[in-house]
């Protein structure tokens, strides 16, 4: 079977049909989601990524989702999340960050796009940026110091790019009161996270990777 490698495909596939087809009346809306729809995913290499909302979402009613996972896979199709309609209605403004990428970067492929009237509290996304901000850099030091051991310069670089830009995408929100359009929007407001390749030299890749910690730092301390 042939992959699915582009959007138009997959709006024009069954997938709609089949996604209602297994999950009834309980199925609310079904829409792509995540890394899928941000520049750089190859879907020669990744899957793209279908999150549901549903009336109720409980582990008897996705035992349905198991027929359909073989298949999906075939069509370089997997499932993300599965929200129900209770989740989304208490938690939007205790995940402010993740309800903003969820509202705002989508593709439905069965019902109405997710939480259309979303709109973050800015306190609470000002501190949830703020606390993701320093669990990266946790995470982002813990990266730098596995550098050959299993991780070369460049996929450190690589790792603070994919880490740090769903945050950015708030930090732009915040700032610019929009969401961005694309990474080239992120870095004309943020030059200090736009990633090089790396250098040779490795006393190079240091003195960068401390620049990328100091942005951090400044960073949190604007929020």
């Amino acid at each position: 079977m042939k992959k699915i490698l582009t959007l138009q495909d997959i709006e024009n596939s069954h997938w709609s049909e089949k996604f209602h087809e297994t999950f009834g009346e309980n199925l609310i809306a079904a829409f792509l989601h995540g890394n899928c729809l941000y520049e750089g995913f190859d879907a020669l290499h990744e899957m793209w990524q279908v999150s549901l909302i549903l009336r109720e979402a409980t582990p008897s009613q996705l035992q349905k989702a198991h027929a359909l996972t073989r298949e999906m896979v075939k069509d370089n199709l997997k499932f993300g999340f599965f929200f129900s309609e209770k989740f989304l209605a208490e938690n939007a403004q205790i995940y402010p960050l993740e309800f903003l990428h969820l509202s705002q970067k989508n593709v439905p492929l069965f019902g109405t796009a997710p939480l259309p009237q979303f709109s973050p509290d800015d306190a609470a996304l000002r501190a949830e940026c703020k606390r993701e901000l320093k669990n990266r850099s946790l995470y982002l030091l813990r990266e730098f110091s596995r550098i050959q051991a299993g991780m070369t310069p460049m996929d450190f670089f690589i790792e603070v790019y994919d880490e740090l830009i769903p945050i950015l995408d708030g930090v732009f929100f915040l700032t610019c009161k929009k969401f961005p359009q694309n990474r080239a929007e992120i870095f004309a407001q943020f030059p200090a996270f736009q990633i090089e390749e790396p250098a040779l030299q490795p006393e190079e890749n240091s003195k960068r990777a401390n620049a990328i910690f100091v942005a951090i730092e400044n960073l949190i301390s604007s929020l």
